[in-house]
């Protein structure tokens, strides 16, 4: 029996520390065919230029927005492309009115408040039927949820952003690859860094 525990624990420690391994420098260059393989689903091009770069797109994966810059060798991508990848992430203090993104940041996010988190708990709240407008009563077939004083809402649409920030928080330089990415409400910022260093381990 205690045989069989100890070889449980050294599993576990196996796995432990190969997770907690760093992402190891990549030298190949990868093609469009190589980032979709993974599953993205590419949505647009930037409008932003990205120098030096072949070209930028934002798109989903995995349930997120991520984005991926695509440059001609790994040397481009370890300096314009970190440049861009500073750039399209860079949070700064508010300092008129709700803006907390840097200059160069094409695509924000609202964040501050719960309803700024599509995936948090707190997005749908118990409210007084009072305080809310015929248009923002959720039913279905034509009932309630709650008796006669309280029902299941969304947030007003028009409820004030409280900071707006740059969509991607996170990026890391991969082959001749930078690959951006939104975090999700249920992580910090180790949590957005590990998903970007999964994509990239998963790439052909």
């Amino acid at each position: 029996m205690n045989k069989k525990i100890l070889i449980s624990m050294v599993t576990l420690l196996v796995i432990s520390c190969s997770s907690l391994a760093p992402l190891e420098e990549s030298n190949k260059i990868y093609t469009l065919d190589d980032i979709s393989s993974l599953g993205f689903k590419v949505k647009k091009d930037f409008s932003t230029e990205f120098p030096d770069s072949i070209d930028a797109k934002w798109g989903f994966h995995d349930g997120r927005d991520v984005a991926v810059a695509r440059y001609p060798s790994v040397e481009l991508a370890k300096s314009s492309g970190y440049i861009s990848g500073s750039e399209q992430t860079e949070l700064i203090e508010v300092v008129e009115k709700n803006i907390a993104y840097g200059p160069k940041v094409e695509r924000t996010e609202c964040r501050g408040t719960a309803q700024n988190k599509p995936d948090s708990s707190d997005v749908y709240k118990q409210r007084s039927r009072g305080i809310i407008g015929k248009e923002n009563i959720f039913l279905i077939n034509k009932s309630k949820f709650f008796e006669n004083t309280e029902t299941l809402t969304n947030r007003p649409a028009h409820e004030p952003c409280v900071r707006r920030e740059p969509m991607y928080t996170e990026f890391i330089i991969y082959g001749n690859l930078l690959i951006m990415a939104e975090p999700l409400a249920t992580e910090d910022k180790d949590g957005t860094i590990k998903f970007l260093e999964d994509t990239a381990r998963s790439l052909p």
